[in-house]
């Protein structure tokens, strides 16, 4: 499965796929949360998760 959108506003958007979410604001990656680390405060491009979903989202 690639990914859906579950939400797009004026400024923000959210994405998600089985693992993931992640919270665009004006189209950057802002937060997120996955399956095994649970929320992200700030953006960690260093879960494997998110990181998977960012580059089906980019590519």
């Amino acid at each position: 499965m690639l990914y859906r959108k579950v939400f797009e506003g004026l400024a923000y958007s959210i994405v998600e796929d089985d693992e993931a979410s992640i919270v665009f604001l004006e189209g950057k990656p802002i937060a997120g949360s996955c399956i095994e680390h649970g929320n992200h405060d700030l953006f960690d491009v260093n879960c494997p998760h998110m990181e998977r979903l960012l580059k089906k989202v980019f590519s």
